[in-house]
């Protein structure tokens, strides 16, 4: 599957997803609203080594940098009757800079020389859909379950002087899903969302915790923390990555 045919299929399907929304007929007590949510972002952590058997295991953040960085996801909301939730969401990841090795490093098919400087790109771009069960909506408490299915863009390149080397990979991977919500006063909540699983081949985590403030009828405000943790330890790729993000969101109800 290449990077041209998953990026064709995933915006086809997102076009097909939000036509169906608004034209449909059928589905009673619909709520539509866009979350675009900005903020900075920072490294904890992002070992790679690639190969896993045979290259060297290198910290990115030596090359990427650790600054905080601006970022944005955009995320579509369609609530259905009272129990019922779909999300689509847009999560770009990409930071470049560069750096050096205090040792030689062997990345790919290629020997990177130590005291030299290196550029490095680390892209991690999600696409994913999700959907979630309300089971509980009592006592000022909001509790659901659900699933999501993420597809990722990631990229790995090194360049240093004429040798170039990136490992990309583009790929489907499974989420389990919970949401939790505490009604705090009439216009203030705080939630806890988490998408994630793990197997032996690695894991995946997104999750935030935030307040949410409602300006009026049309807009909300949340703010708050969010971390996407996790990686592969697979025959062709070692990644194990910990990315921080300090989060502000303004959901727009249609």
């Amino acid at each position: 599957m290449t990077k041209y045919v998953v990026h064709k299929a995933v915006v086809a399907g997102l076009i097909f997803f939000i036509a169906a929304i608004f034209q449909t007929d059928i589905l009673y007590g619909q709520r539509v609203s866009i979350d675009a949510e900005t903020g900075g972002a920072w490294y904890s952590r992002n070992d790679v080594r690639i190969p896993n058997d045979g290259g060297t295991r290198f910290n990115m953040i030596n090359l990427i940098g650790n600054d905080i960085e601006p970022y944005l996801r955009i995320r579509l909301n369609v609530t259905l009757g009272e129990r019922h939730t779909i999300r689509a969401l847009y999560a770009p990841i990409r930071s470049s800079d560069s750096g050096f090795f205090a040792e030689d490093i062997i990345f790919e098919n290629s020997t990177y020389e130590a005291v030299t400087a290196i550029d490095g790109t680390y892209q991690f771009n999600t696409y994913r859909l999700t959907y979630r069960y309300t089971f509980y909506d009592r006592f000022g408490w909001t509790l659901g379950a659900g699933a999501a299915a993420l597809i990722r863009d990631a990229k790995v390149q090194l360049v240093q002087n004429n040798i170039s080397e990136e490992n990309t990979d583009v790929g489907f991977v499974p989420l389990l899903h919970f949401y939790a919500e505490r009604r705090i006063y009439s216009d203030l909540s705080a939630i806890f969302d988490v998408e994630g699983l793990a197997s032996v081949q690695g894991r995946a985590v997104d999750a935030s915790i935030q307040l949410n403030y409602r300006i009026n009828n049309n807009l909300n405000l949340l703010i708050g923390y969010r971390l996407l943790e996790g990686g592969a330890d697979v025959e062709e790729v070692y990644n194990f990555s910990w990315i921080n993000f300090a989060s502000a969101t303004l959901r727009i109800h249609l």
